[in-house]
Parts: C-alpha cells; structure tokens; sequence
C-alpha cells in the first residue's frame, strides 16, 4: 500500500520528536562552596545526599580547602537535598541545600549565607528571605517596646497595645508561610521544614502534612 507524502512527512516529524525525548540530559554538578573570613575553622569537607531509594545518606565527593573554596563536581540524575559536612577539631558541622545538575554557588560568612543555583535552592533562598523580612520586623517592634518601655518611660498603655497587636500579627504570618510552604511538599520545603520546624507552634504542626 502506499503512503501519501503527508504521511512519510509526519512519521519523521514523529521519530525526530521521539528520539529528542530519549536524549540524555546534562547530569552533570559543580558546587563552589566560599567560605569568608571568621567561619569555621576547617580544611575539609564532605558533599553527601539523602539517597530516597536506600533511605540514606551518599558520599557524592570529598574537597580540600583551597583559597577560601570547597568544590565539588560529579553526576547526578535526579536533584536531591544534600549536606556539606565540614570536618573541624570540635563536633562536625552541616549545611544544607538540594544539589541539583547546574553550578551551584554558596556563600559562608560568620552571619549569613547565600545560595545561587538551581530552581530548587532559589525558591528556598527567596522564601528565606521573606521569612527573614518579617522577623526582623518583630525584632523593630520589640527594641521600640524596650525603648518607649525601659529607656525613654513613655510606653503607654495604648501603645503597648498597639504594639503587641502588630506582633502578634507578624508571627502569624510567620507561622502561616512556614507550614503553607512545608505543606507544598517539594525539596525546598523539605529543607524549611528542617530548618524552621523547631518555631512552629503546636496548631501550626497540627496543620502540617502527613
């Protein structure tokens, strides 16, 4: 039987279309992790992920400490959330993010940090930040209730008042952006649900999800 030209034109169109799917993609990772002035005093690291399929951590690659930089560098087909141990003389200490096939960018200092690199440690790094915005207003408020209440006297009680209402709501927004975004179930909330599960309170847990 033969086939119309339009025919032979869509097969190929379907077999090009088919073998594009079956390309591998870049699988590969580079994390340069700086760590500055005043950090912890250590000369190695190891890079490990949480491995869902086993259960446990992997050894993904070892790094010396050269001008400031840890880096890594390897394979993987899947991101992961993943923690570099830093080995120092006292108890060893951790950093987490998700690693993922890109160049990943963290940045140590003695009173932050900062991830650039992939769209799973953007979207931890942007609602940190969010999260950070609103605590330091509850930390505003409450030098201005030491101010008006211990320095200057002039705490009254309506502005105590006042001033207790605006915290009061500051931590629940707090609250209700932590468990919304735990509750998105994704890598980025698997790493805020870490790092900020210890602040939530008892109804806040309550909504969490299984």
């Amino acid at each position: 039987m033969k086939m119309s030209r339009l025919t032979i034109i869509s097969l190929c169109l379907l077999a090009i279309v088919s073998c594009n799917r079956h390309v591998p993609a870049d699988d590969t990772f580079q994390v340069d992790c700086t760590m500055h002035v005043g950090t912890l005093a250590c000369d190695s690291a190891t890079l490990m992920i949480f491995d869902e399929d086993y259960g446990q951590m992997r050894v993904m690659g070892m790094s010396s400490l050269s001008d400031s930089l840890f880096s890594f560098a390897g394979h993987i087909d899947r991101p992961a959330v993943a923690m570099i141990q830093f080995h120092t003389d006292s108890l060893p200490a951790s950093f987490y993010f998700v690693l993922e096939p890109t160049h990943i960018a963290i940045d140590i200092e003695r009173d932050r940090w900062l991830i650039r690199g992939g769209k799973a440690n953007d979207a931890y790094q942007l609602f940190l930040n969010r999260h950070d915005r609103l605590r330091a207003q509850r930390d505003s408020l409450w030098r201005k209730y030491l101010k008006m209440g211990v320095i200057d006297s002039t705490l009254t009680w309506q502005a105590e008042r006042e001033l207790l209402k605006a915290d009061s709501t500051l931590q629940d927004s707090l609250q209700h952006i932590t468990t919304e975004r735990i509750n998105q179930g994704d890598l980025a909330g698997r790493l805020i649900k870490q790092r900020l599960m210890p602040t939530l309170t008892r109804q806040s847990l309550d909504q969490l999800n299984e």
